[in-house]
């Protein structure tokens, strides 16, 4: 074989071998249809003090044909010299059909207890509809519009509460990089039934890689209830006082995400 026809050859091989591998690259699995994160975050001092607060958060979604489930839990609790001083639990639940690319129906549901501002628990479901304003690597902005109902029960009251609310939301997300993101939510509920009493809802997060699975991650919590219950009866006497209106919780710990 002569030397030309040797190099042809070893050319034709090389070139194979990088059609080849061009090919497996192409064939790479698909990107995972779940994403789960896990945040965690402890406080705690001794001596003059003994406060502990610790506060777990976690969120999961999974996607599949046209279908997308999503799931998020919190809860937190504090404690200064032996004496609970904040407890509060969440879970949602939410299920997005894709009607056409960008807007979707929904089906959603959501329970919360705040004892510290005098919600024994609050359970809402909703039905409405989502639009993908924004849908880039960097960017992502979804608005949704719907309705739904919202049973609550208050700290020292027997009766509860069922009333007919609506519901706005956003959610929008800029990623810095590919694991580090700035994410804000908001939620907007009027209640139908008693027109002053309205809640809003906001949540702040920003996420700084430590690695491929572990950042730190800075959160701020805002719970608004335009009308609070009042403070539970001492000693059977009712009182005329409110809980505040306006709760905020800032934390800062540590999320996995897989």
């Amino acid at each position: 074989m002569s030397t030309s026809h040797r190099v042809v050859r070893a050319a034709a091989v090389m070139a194979g071998l990088s059609l080849f591998a061009m090919s497996a690259a192409a064939q790479e699995a698909p990107k995972r249809p779940y994403e789960f994160a896990g945040d965690f975050s402890l406080a705690a001092s001794q001596g003059n003090q003994q406060v502990t607060t610790i506060a777990l958060g976690q969120r999961y979604t999974y996607t599949f044909a046209h279908w997308k489930f999503s799931q998020s839990a919190a809860a937190l609790r504090g404690t200064a010299n032996g004496v609970r001083n904040a407890e509060l639990y969440q879970l949602a639940l939410r299920s997005d059909y894709d009607l056409t690319k960008k807007l979707t129906a929904y089906v959603s549901a959501s329970g919360l207890r705040n004892t510290p501002a005098g919600l024994n628990s609050q359970v809402q479901e909703g039905v409405g509809l989502g639009y993908q304003f924004i849908d880039t690597e960097r960017d992502k902005l979804q608005l949704s519009l719907g309705v739904g109902a919202l049973q609550r029960s208050f700290v020292g009251d027997a009766e509860s509460q069922s009333d007919f609310v609506g519901n706005a939301s956003g959610n929008y997300r800029h990623a810095f990089s590919k694991a580090a993101y700035l994410e804000q939510t908001a939620t907007f509920t009027p209640n139908f039934t008693t027109s002053d009493a309205w809640l809003l809802t906001a949540k702040s997060a920003v996420v700084a890689p430590l690695s491929a699975r572990f950042g730190i991650k800075v959160g701020y919590l805002v719970n608004f209830n335009n009308a609070p219950p009042l403070l539970p009866p001492v000693r059977g006497v009712v009182q005329t006082v409110r809980f505040k209106k306006f709760d905020g919780l800032l934390t800062t710990g540590v999320q996995f995400t897989y």
